[in-house]
Parts: C-alpha cells; structure tokens; sequence
C-alpha cells in the first residue's frame, strides 16, 4: 500500500494569487481652497503649534475626528459626552 504524499503550495504552479494579494492603490489626494472663519482657523493653529504639525495635517486630524463624532450623534443616535475629573458636559451636534 503506497503512503498518499503531501503537496507544498509553494510547489503549485495553478494557483493564482486572489484579489488579496494586490491591496487596492490610494487615491491621489485632492486639493481644495476653502475660506475659515477666524474661529475655525485658531482651532487648527492651535493643533498645529500643540501637535507641531502642519496646517495641512491639522485639517485631516480634526475633520477625522469631526466625522466620527458626527457619525456617531447623526447614524448611530449616540450621545457624545467630555468627561473629566469634577464634571460631565454633554456635547451637541445640531
């Protein structure tokens, strides 16, 4: 009785790598102009100078956490609270 022998995968030639294998490529990032209020431009060269980041990576790091804040109080109902030592303040996203 012959023994059933095993078959490497790295010996197969008929296997083809799935879609994987190949990660899809970024999209090109896209320019846009856009005018802020003095207000909106404080809160981004206050991350700038406490992150020591660019104006540029300020808007990605607050839009980022703007969208999850606004997904969460718009899709998901939820309610968004600042939670520190000595208080609890409820924030509202109209």
């Amino acid at each position: 009785m012959s023994r059933p022998t095993a078959t490497s995968t790295t010996d197969r030639t008929d296997i083809q790598p799935g879609p994987a294998a190949s990660p899809k490529p970024k999209p090109a990032p896209k320019r846009i102009n856009v005018a802020v209020n003095a207000d909106t431009l404080a809160a981004l060269e206050n991350v700038c100078e406490r992150e020591n980041v660019s104006l540029t990576e300020a808007v990605r790091r607050l839009t980022g956490i703007g969208d999850v804040m606004y997904r969460a109080v718009k899709e998901d109902h939820a309610e968004l609270l600042v939670r520190t030592e000595t208080e609890t303040k409820q924030i509202l996203i109209l």
